[in-house]
């Protein structure tokens, strides 16, 4: 399993398995889907175990796949085709006060890392507040500078 270098005991697997903390009985979860851990902030984070049917973060409008992402208070996060609600993730922590979402995905403050579910190095990735929706596409498009 993939893990960040937090201590194990601040680790809670999801799964379908019956020794996972959290059981989702959806066909498309993995026994050994992901886990989730609280960092060395504070702050909530997914890692996929290189599940078949993947793990996917909503943010601006749009499911993305993802091997590792630190939560926001307005992101909603799926196993397979299982969407869990942020809270039942949070809860799988007894001291709960410590356990924190980053606030929304301000552009101002430190961006969010994503690691690209094909194995490459985490990159930076900064996601917009307010992004642009091409009219044509339907796409977000990111403003790039010269």
């Amino acid at each position: 399993m993939y893990h960040s270098g937090v201590n194990e005991k601040d680790s809670k697997r999801i799964g379908r398995a019956t020794g996972c903390e959290l059981r989702l009985e959806h066909d498309s979860v993995s026994r050994l889907h992901a886990s989730v851990e609280v960092t060395e902030e504070g702050y909530l984070a997914v890692f996929d175990n290189d599940s078949s049917n993947g793990s996917f973060l909503h943010r601006n409008g749009r499911w993305v796949r993802v091997k590792r992402v630190v939560l926001g208070t307005q992101d909603r996060i799926r196993f397979g085709e299982e969407e869990v609600v942020l809270d039942r993730l949070v809860d799988l922590f007894d001291q709960r006060s410590r356990v924190r979402l980053r606030e929304g995905y301000d552009v101002r403050g430190k961006p969010l890392v994503f690691e690209s579910f094909t194995g490459e190095a985490a990159r930076p990735r900064v996601v917009l507040e307010n992004p642009r929706r091409n009219p044509l596409t339907g796409d977000i498009e990111e403003f790039k500078q010269d």
